[in-house]
């Protein structure tokens, strides 16, 4: 089968590649995530184990279990109810790096602590239904997910004996959202937690995403992002001449002709084209030489003898194999409901389920101060749920369930103490986040110049000095409740 955009990305710069690993989200069509951090000299070898969950822990008559996966390390366990660190798994599958290296890995050798990576349900291999049907997925929401959390915390302290102690959580992204929410649910159960690059402000059309990676791109260069604008505008006009289509297909390097009496098709076409833009900017990171991957971004896009700003974009791209961006092709790739198919593989299927039934997070173009055109707008994201789910999740369930979610959990202003809430400006995902301190216990730290989930991180040779700082002060704050 021919490659969907959705199997982004390749450019033609080797430093702007985002590699694939132990993944942060929130993700998009081009998702890849952050890699594993290196594992400490000294680190341990962290053991898998399965515990049985509940199917549905709301329903005292349905006594279905599944087996849920973790990862533990207890190679700094001190004594009889030391503390115990949890990082929780979200959106993607789990591997054993963040309990080799990391802040919560630094804190539990300070501490002693023994620490623990969670899978989140229908995620890697924690299967809790025999399929990903829209039938099967109604058991996927993040009411579940915290009670397996909860679940898993009241079991683990009674195998290991440590029924007093000290529970702290760890969560980038989506599961920043979770280590809050966890918080706010289960008091009794966790003393505090640190919620990295949490958008925990459910939204449908999340323009402001775009807007953020305008300004990245202009911080770097003001005439980067007047040359993106560009190269989008000029994508556009060409969609409305009767020879543009092949002119993009050949500079593209696209698989089919594009079918302009498509909206679907012209949106998913550019909905690619800035999802390259966007990897870059929400995974930016410092190499050793002090060169940003946006500045490497910008550097091509702002280099005049590589042609127009179009054959820039087109130069940036550069997919050595076609590529398919047709809307049909989109649909095919997520809708196959076998846990053995790329829909699940990927976890898009899954994911993509959650953001029609929970949180929205659609990155549209539907925002003047966005230099990404203006084709790619919320009706391409909600009829992707119907498309893949069923015309019952449409938007108006989208609508009722970003209300639902902001609702039960608070929105921007939760009642929560005891959390932290890390963000990088460059991280489009900061503009659903907490910013502003809660209350004394719950502070908010902005980092300037950085971007999605690098205070998670252990401290880095290319790290600010507000981002050690940051990260300084996250380890303070947290060896006060362990304290």
């Amino acid at each position: 089968m021919r490659r969907p955009s959705v199997w982004l990305l390749s450019v033609a710069t080797a430093a702007l590649l985002i590699n694939s690993g132990d993944a942060f989200g929130s993700r998009s069509f081009w998702f890849e995530g952050l890699p594993d951090p290196p594992a400490a000299r000294s680190a341990g070898t962290p053991s898998i184990a399965w515990i049985e969950q509940p199917v549905d822990h709301f329903n005292p008559r349905d006594n279905r279990t599944w087996s849920m996966r973790y990862y533990e390390n207890d190679q700094f366990l001190s004594e009889s109810n030391a503390p115990i660190l949890i990082m929780i798994g979200g959106e993607w599958e789990i591997t054993p790096g963040w309990l080799r290296s990391g802040q919560m890995y630094n804190l539990a050798s300070t501490y002693g602590a023994m620490m623990y990576y969670t899978e989140h349900r229908y995620y890697g291999e924690s299967y809790p239904t025999n399929n990903t049907s829209s039938e099967n997925l109604q058991y996927l929401n993040v009411d579940q997910a915290l009670a397996d959390l909860a679940y898993f915390i009241e079991i683990v302290k009674k195998q290991r004996n440590l029924e007093n102690s000290t529970v702290v959580l760890f969560g980038g992204s989506y599961a920043g959202n979770m280590a809050a929410w966890a918080r706010i649910k289960y008091p009794h159960l966790i003393k505090g937690a640190l919620a990295s690059s949490a958008p925990i402000l459910a939204k449908a059309d999340f323009y402001e995403y775009y807007e953020v990676v305008t300004v990245a791109l202009s911080r770097y260069s003001s005439q980067c992002s007047v040359d993106v604008n560009d190269a989008f505008l000029a994508v556009e006009e060409l969609l409305q001449t009767s020879t543009g289509p092949e002119t993009l297909k050949r500079f593209f390097n696209l698989c089919n002709d594009i079918d302009t009496s498509s909206w679907q098709d012209v949106a998913s076409l550019l909905n690619t084209l800035a999802g390259v833009f966007a990897g870059v900017v929400q995974y930016d990171a410092v190499d050793s030489t002090g060169q940003s991957s946006v500045g490497r971004m910008c550097d091509v896009m702002t280099a005049t003898y590589l042609g127009s700003p179009l054959q820039r974009l087109a130069y940036l791209t550069s997919w050595s194999t076609c590529v398919d961006t047709s809307y049909a092709s989109l649909v095919e790739a997520y809708i196959n409901e076998d846990w053995n198919s790329y829909a699940a593989t990927s976890a898009m299927r899954p994911w993509y389920y959650q953001t029609c039934t929970e949180y929205g997070y659609y990155q549209t173009a539907n925002s003047d101060k966005s230099v990404f055109g203006t084709l790619f707008q919320i009706e391409f994201f909600t009829e992707l749920c119907k498309d893949l789910y069923g015309d019952y999740y449409n938007e108006y369930l989208l609508d009722s369930a970003v209300t639902r979610t902001n609702i039960v959990y608070g929105g921007l202003r939760p009642e929560v103490t005891n959390v932290i809430f890390t963000n990088g400006d460059l991280d489009p995902w900061h503009a659903l986040s907490v910013l502003e301190d809660l209350n004394e216990s719950s502070p908010a730290i902005l980092v300037m110049g950085t971007s999605h989930c690098q205070d998670l991180y252990s401290d880095l040779s290319t790290d600010s000095a507000e981002m050690t700082a940051a990260k300084a002060r996250v380890r303070e704050l947290v060896g006060q409740w362990l304290s």
